[in-house]
Formats: C-alpha cells, sequence, structure tokens
C-alpha cells in the first residue's frame, strides 16, 4: 500500500491540492479520466508511452489512496483493470479547466 513520505500541511489549502495533483504523470492521467471518467492501463500507457509502466502504476496508487480515483480489477483471463474517476476528483475540472485556458496563454 502506498505510504505518502511528506505529509500534507493542513494550514495551506493550495498546498496540499498541489501536494495531491503534481507528478511527472498525475496532470495527464488526470485530465484524461475526466474527458472519459474510465481508463484502462493499457490507454494511459499508449497516450504516454514515455512513462514506464511503474511510474504509472505508482502514480495511480497515489492518486487511490488519495480519494481521487477508484480501481476496479476483473476476475479474467486476461487481466484487466479499470480506473475511474471519484466524485472528488471530479470536482478538480474547474481547476484543470483553468489551468488549460492559463496554458493556452502561454506561447
Amino acid at each position: 500500500m502506498y505510504e505518502r513520505k511528506t505529509p500534507l500541511k493542513n494550514d495551506c489549502s493550495i498546498e496540499k491540492t498541489l501536494n495531491i495533483i503534481s507528478g511527472k504523470w498525475k496532470p495527464a492521467i488526470l485530465s484524461e479520466l475526466l474527458k472519459n471518467n474510465l481508463i484502462r492501463l493499457r490507454d494511459i500507457q499508449i497516450g504516454l508511452p514515455e512513462a514506464s509502466k511503474r511510474a504509472l502504476t505508482q502514480q495511480l496508487g497515489e492518486m487511490i489512496e488519495d480519494g481521487l480515483i477508484e480501481k476496479k480489477d476483473f476476475d479474467q483471463f486476461p487481466k484487466k483493470t479499470e480506473y475511474t474517476i471519484t466524485s472528488l476528483g471530479m470536482q478538480l475540472s474547474p481547476v484543470f479547466k483553468e489551468l488549460s485556458k492559463f496554458g493556452d496563454k502561454l506561447k
């Protein structure tokens, strides 16, 4: 199970938010989940070919631990795992829209 290396500080809301959404691949994964609500690891790997499976799995685990996404394993062969965004994760939608608007203004 994932164990946070540095505890979240309770005195700064912005820092707490950035702590749970920052990571090399988390913004891309969250953006995809905000668009589709459901994604499989293989789809993430195709969309982010430069990301290792280990790195993606670790960041997905952190987001599960933080309550942003849920994981569902299917008992079948080949193994099938789906990730869905939670209601807490959905609350990031306006944040990501604003970040996208800001990014569009940059050259």
